[in-house]
């Protein structure tokens, strides 16, 4: 009786524990202030880009090779895509001109469209750059 009740015991623990632990991580289908890795195109679509500066501090905004950096002052919004698509991996890099930090929140207004909002983070670390991966997925270093 006590073996049956142990091992009926262990099962219920290994259950448990497989139940609660943790899936991989994966891009979820986020529209709206998300960040890295919630959103995720359809791989090899041919996507628009726009970046759109929230900040108090001028930005600038480099796809390096193909488009040279440009400067955004607060309020300010470009669209450097040019339907690129997902392959190769694109990286955009940005940064603020007065070296503070800012965050970068992706937003999905359409199908093919990721939008950059850059806004002011009084502290931590500063996000540098945008990869849109060949899966699809949107990553904020």
């Amino acid at each position: 009786m006590v073996s049956r009740f142990t091992s009926g015991l262990g099962l219920a623990v290994v259950l448990a524990s497989l139940l609660g632990a943790p899936l991989p991580l994966q891009a979820q289908n986020c529209t709206a202030n998300c960040r890295s890795d919630e959103i995720q195109f359809t791989p090899g679509e041919r996507l628009q880009v726009e970046f759109v500066n929230q900040s108090s501090r001028v930005v600038t905004v480099e796809q390096v090779p193909l488009i040279g950096p440009r400067t955004l002052r607060p309020g300010q919004t470009t669209n450097i895509g040019f339907n690129w698509g997902t392959t190769p991996n694109i990286a955009i890099r940005f940064w603020s001109e007065a070296e503070q930090p800012i965050r970068a929140y992706l937003f999905r207004p359409a199908d093919r469209t990721l939008r950059v909002e850059i806004r002011d983070l009084p502290w931590q670390l500063s996000d540098r750059s945008i990869y849109i991966q060949n899966d699809g997925r949107v990553i904020i270093y």
